[in-house]
């Protein structure tokens, strides 16, 4: 690993450590393989697979950060955001989707959100955001 990679990895390590994270998305396996990826960096992640009950988690409690994936039943996560953004305005969300498009991009800046990932996406890309996110 070259010197300059090296150091953003400790730099997104010093980021991340201790955050508290809130993991939405219906899909358990994608949700799973997340919490692996913050859990490794020293986070602190909450996973829900079910945005109604991660909206009540995310209005009681505090996180530092916020991963949601937009297509899910019952409440889509530019919705989800919304509300959130509502009662907390300084919320930090990622919307994370398999299925990109002009429509849900405007619709999730609209909603408050500054990060919009296009599944699959390498590890490192989400760690990346999630620590320019926390700078």
């Amino acid at each position: 690993m070259s010197k300059p990679q090296e150091n953003n990895n400790r730099l997104m390590r010093e980021l991340l450590t201790g955050k508290k994270v809130l993991i939405v998305d219906d899909d358990d396996d994608y949700a799973e393989a997340l919490d692996e990826v913050f859990s490794l960096q020293g986070c602190k992640v909450t996973r829900i697979c079910d945005p109604i009950t991660a909206m009540g988690c995310a209005l009681s409690q505090d996180f530092d950060l916020m991963i949601v994936d937009k297509n899910m039943p019952k409440l889509d996560g530019v919705e989800f955001a919304r509300r959130i953004r509502t009662q907390k305005p300084a919320s930090k969300i990622i919307l994370i989707t398999a299925y990109p498009n002009e429509e849900s991009r405007k619709k999730s800046l609209e909603a408050g959100i500054r990060y919009y990932l296009s599944k699959p996406f390498r590890k490192n890309d989400i760690l990346e955001t999630a620590s320019f996110l926390l700078l």
